[in-house]
């Protein structure tokens, strides 16, 4: 499979940024998470302002690991940051990436402490996607105008490098960076969903449109759809995908319509049976199921395959918040209850034990960035809580039963 890579991946910038993950790892190995005190709602607060870097005027994606900023975390956190109270802050960041790909001359998904750009492992179409999708959402014109030529250049590299243009879908055969972006996919529907949540950014920015022409809610229901769930990508894989499920529902790719959220039900039920919503959702697919190809880089660091990774249950959340599910409450309530067991903020979870991940080379981040979403749901919904299930909150309507998951 072709790899898509970025300009200036340059080694040595891959090098000292993995020495800093893997030296952030072996501080929490040696010392363990960091703890703050606090309800959930507190503890967020406090870890979102810490990530915040107050000399360089922009939010890192976490506070050790991943002191760098993001393009893809940080876009997916503006609705929440905004409606919290940090414009000023957002706006910032914006304005200090947009300077630094300046600078370079193109965007890319990651930007080191220093301002450097690259891509991990390769072009990331989410990462333009949900950055431009952040943009919109602070509705700043000037900043819009400011960089325009920047924006449009990207918008045609996108094109150039993404985009099949006699069927409007991902390219086929090509290996992009994305959420999991460990995963070998071929055309997969993360990645087409995205697809849809770009085109609706680039007019609402007023940008030049090159997808507008595609009917991306067609392609995506006719490519992936399978009787009760979302294939992962065009392979013909049946391996269970967890962002495949959450994807479509989160860019808006089928509405917020009672025929979407029928679709929605199967779907949890679907995910439900597969045990990608337990021990918490969501996790990324099952380890047993076969098809699942994974890059190479994986066999050092395999946190990837089955594991819970809280951003993407997080974006679950925010899809049932926006439906108004009955699921939301005691998923609310497991999330709510893990941070207040933990103290901290976890990246990933061990899907048999909830335990915050410990990897033979990686233990998981304690202070993302993600925070804020959970903030966010706490204070839309208050402190009050459905009955428990487990140590998380008790099996939701619809949810198997299965052993509790304890924290070790």
């Amino acid at each position: 499979m072709q790899q898509v890579r970025g300009p200036f991946l340059e080694p040595q910038t891959m090098f000292s940024e993995g020495l800093r993950l893997l030296g952030a790892s072996l501080r929490r190995r040696a010392f363990g998470l960091a703890r703050r005190p606090g309800n959930a709602q507190e503890i967020c607060e406090q870890i979102v302002r810490d990530c915040f870097d107050r000399d360089r005027r922009y939010f890192r994606t976490s506070t050790t690991s991943y002191a760098e900023f993001w393009a893809r975390d940080f876009g997916r956190c503006v609705p929440p940051l905004l409606a919290l109270g940090f414009e000023r802050e957002v706006g910032d960041t914006f304005r200090y990436a947009l300077a630094c790909y300046e600078r370079a001359g193109h965007f890319s998904l990651v930007l080191t402490p220093s301002g450097r750009p690259f891509d991990f492992p390769a072009y990331a179409p989410d990462g333009f996607a949900l950055f431009l999708y952040g943009l919109e959402k602070l509705d700043d014109p000037g900043l819009v105008r400011r960089h325009r030529s920047l924006l449009e250049r990207e918008v045609t590299r996108f094109w150039r490098l993404v985009i099949d243009p006699g069927t409007g879908q991902v390219i086929r055969g090509r290996f992009f960076s994305e959420a999991q972006d460990y995963a070998v996919r071929d055309s997969s529907c993360y990645s087409n969903a995205v697809c849809h949540l770009l085109a609706r950014q680039l007019d609402s920015l007023g940008l030049p449109n090159p997808l507008g022409g595609y009917d991306y809610p067609r392609l995506i229901l006719d490519r992936f759809w399978w009787e009760d769930h979302f294939l992962d990508d065009q392979s013909g894989s049946l391996h269970p995908s967890g962002d495949a499920q959450v994807m479509p529902f989160w860019c808006g790719v089928l509405g917020n319509d009672p025929t979407a959220r029928v679709r929605l039900d199967r779907v949890m039920a679907w995910m439900d049976s597969t045990g990608l919503n337990l021990p918490l959702p969501a996790r990324y697919g099952i380890g047993a199921a076969p098809g699942r190809r994974m890059h190479h880089l994986h066999r050092l660091n395999p946190w990837q395959r089955d594991t819970v990774w809280t951003c993407l249950g997080l974006q679950l959340l925010e899809v049932l918040a926006d439906f108004g599910h009955p699921r939301l409450w005691p998923e609310l309530a497991g999330y709510r209850s893990l941070v207040e067991e933990l103290g901290c903020f976890p990246e990933i979870l061990d899907a048999r034990t909830c335990a915050p991940y410990r990897g033979k080379v990686v233990v998981s981040e304690d202070s993302m960035l993600w925070a804020v979403s959970l903030w966010g749901l706490l204070r839309g919904v208050g402190e009050a809580a459905p009955p428990a299930r487990n140590k998380h909150g008790g099996p939701s309507q619809g949810r198997p039963e299965e052993e509790p998951c304890t924290l070790t």
